[in-house]
């Protein structure tokens, strides 16, 4: 299927690992020119050169609020134009509510939700000019059932579902777009990593704990996800086969959510 993205310009954040260098590859493959956003300058050079000459890298810190501007205003620059935007930086940090303190609040909305909104705005207003725009946020089913070992990390990625609905009434008509890809648990690095934390602390192996995480997750389909996966879900969002999907948030999660 030609998803209609040759020639197009994509702005995605966290694009060094995980979904986001999985949407990066996968965009690319599809046509598309591709700013990469991320803090670490050098893990994006070495991405970019991986990718192909339809990469640029632009190191920056979203959570600061004068980066949304930046980060669009560099995407005219590179490719004269701002076609897509992935939503797809965030941090989740293990925090229980009990202890839970207003700095650590702050830091999980402006790392998953105030960041992200910032830039969608920004991106929003120059796509509305142009008459064409998608916008795709990479939210959690953690937005949709909260987890108790990362409430405001949740309470963010459900703020950035509803965000969204915002977006598309406001922008849809000008042909811009706006959707949550909703992932359940993907075997991204950051995954592995704390598989391994947690097996480290806990004196079992890796397999143990990734079979503790998926007996708890409870997927029907009995797996994890993978990169591929959801990246591929995110960038049919942003292409032209989605022409009349906006507002909606699409579960990827094999199985897990019993309601949504």
């Amino acid at each position: 299927m030609d998803l209609g993205l040759t020639g197009r310009a994509a702005i995605v954040t966290g694009a060094t690992r995980g979904i986001g260098r999985g949407v990066v590859e996968v965009l690319v493959r599809e046509g598309a020119q591709v700013l990469l956003c991320a803090r670490d300058a050098a893990a994006l050079e070495v991405v970019a050169k991986e990718v192909g000459h339809d990469a640029v890298a632009f190191a920056c810190d979203i959570t600061q609020p004068t980066a949304a501007a930046a980060v669009v205003g560099e995407c005219q620059r590179v490719f004269g134009r701002v076609d897509i935007l992935i939503n797809n930086a965030g941090l989740a940090t293990v925090r229980k509510v009990p202890s839970l303190t207003q700095d650590e609040m702050q830091e999980d909305f402006e790392n998953n939700f105030f960041s992200a909104a910032r830039l969608a705005t920004a991106a929003a207003n120059v796509m509305k000019e142009a008459g064409w725009g998608r916008i795709v946020h990479n939210s959690s089913i953690d937005g949709v059932a909260a987890d108790k070992l990362f409430p405001a990390y949740s309470a963010a990625k459900a703020a950035m579902l509803n965000f969204s609905k915002s977006l598309s009434q406001q922008y849809a008509k000008y042909g811009v777009l706006s959707n949550c890809v909703v992932p359940g648990i993907t075997l991204t690095e950051s995954v592995r990593e704390q598989a391994a934390s947690s097996a480290e602390r806990l004196g079992v192996t890796e397999a143990e704990v990734m079979g503790r995480i998926l007996a708890k997750q409870n997927p029907d389909i009995g797996r994890v996800g993978t990169v591929e996966e959801v990246a591929n879900t995110i960038v049919f969002l942003a292409s032209e086969a989605a022409a009349f999907i906006t507002g909606a948030a699409l579960v990827v999660d094999g199985g897990t959510l019993r309601s949504c």
